[in-house]
């Protein structure tokens, strides 16, 4: 090979006693140079104009996991406002209740709703998102409980001007519950029942509130007592059967009867007042076991008509299981009347 198809480089070093190098290209050397070097420009312009595309996506699938965590905590977040809602439906349904069985008690006649209230938006009224059904949810929950709200606040202002006009009539409605405590189970409710002694159908013109023998009997309400003690055995009446019981007059409108107790505190004649202990839980009379039969009689022009103590013990709430039913006229007719001594 000629000198004329070679090409050398010398390579002289800064000091003057360094060796200098000698580099010796030939023609096919500098065609493969030549080569690579036209082969690494073209890698070098391609990445310049592949960069910006690949930049783009790794920033676009940077945002994307960004709003997906977003999304999420937001779907989260309406979530646990929906729960909220729901919640807050439940105590407003609660509130709506109760004042519903003051509203029963009082006799106050229900009043017309003054306007439909608050529907949920149609679903067509949505948007069409992945949240779509929580929102549909959160509007139905939050219409519901505006409503019970609304008929809540209108009942309320109804028993407000109902107490300021019979403010004493109200003072005397036995609207407590004679026991106390957490041990309190109902065993037998008001309404149509079998009888636990003779097997056959029978009125149970109260309730049966199974405690402990000994329990403390309170007085759900201001009133005098009429009776206190055993009623003598009669075929006219099975009152006999309450054993040891105590029957107070709670003004001109109630009577409020307590039997099977175990000893007594008052004696006919006394006055008592919302809350005064009256006699303690016993198994005096027919009974399987320890408990307080309570019985509400309420006056109206039938004459004495046994109703749901359920309805009038305001300081316990109702479970779904216990809730006493709206009618109840055809039980007043089955009802045993009150002998003359409980009316005296």
């Amino acid at each position: 090979m000629s000198r004329e198809d070679s090409v050398e480089l010398h390579l002289h070093p800064r000091n003057p006693r360094g060796r200098i190098r000698t580099l010796r290209l030939t023609r096919r050397g500098r065609r493969f140079g030549l080569a690579f070097l036209a082969a690494y420009l073209i890698f070098v312009a391609g990445g310049l104009l592949l960069a910006p595309r690949t930049i783009s996506n790794q920033l676009l699938q940077r945002e994307y996991r960004l709003r997906m965590a977003h999304r999420q905590q937001l779907g989260e977040r309406l979530q646990a406002l929906v729960e909220r809602f729901a919640e807050l439906g439940r105590q407003g349904r609660a509130l709506r209740e109760r004042v519903e069985r003051i509203q029963r008690v009082y006799a106050i006649l229900p009043a017309q709703d003054e306007s439909p209230g608050r529907f949920p938006a149609r679903a067509s009224d949505l948007p069409a998102t992945i949240f779509g059904g929580a929102l549909a949810e959160g509007n139905r929950l939050e219409s519901v409980l505006r409503q019970d709200l609304d008929h809540t606040d209108r009942v309320l202002a109804a028993i407000e001007i109902f107490e300021r006009a019979q403010g004493k009539w109200a003072t005397r409605v036995p609207s407590r519950s004679p026991l106390r405590g957490e041990d309190v189970v109902l065993t037998s409710a008001f309404g149509s029942r079998r009888s636990p002694y003779t097997r056959a159908m029978e009125f149970h013109s109260g309730i049966d509130l199974a405690a402990p023998a000994g329990t403390r009997i309170y007085a759900p309400a201001a009133g005098v007592v009429v009776w206190a003690g055993a009623v003598e055995a009669d075929r006219r009446n099975d009152w006999w059967r309450l054993g040891q019981t105590i029957v107070l007059a709670n003004g001109d409108s109630f009577r409020t009867i307590f039997g099977h107790c175990q000893q007594l505190f008052v004696r006919p004649g006394m006055r008592v007042e919302a809350g005064d202990l009256i006699a303690t839980v016993g198994d005096t009379g027919w009974t399987t076991g320890p408990h307080l039969h309570y019985e509400i009689r309420r006056r109206n022009a039938s004459g004495w008509t046994a109703v749901d103590p359920r309805d009038y013990m305001l300081d316990r709430p109702l479970d779904e299981h216990e809730r006493p039913a709206v009618a109840r006229g055809a039980h007043s007719l089955e009802a045993q009347p009150l002998p003359p001594q409980f009316l005296r």
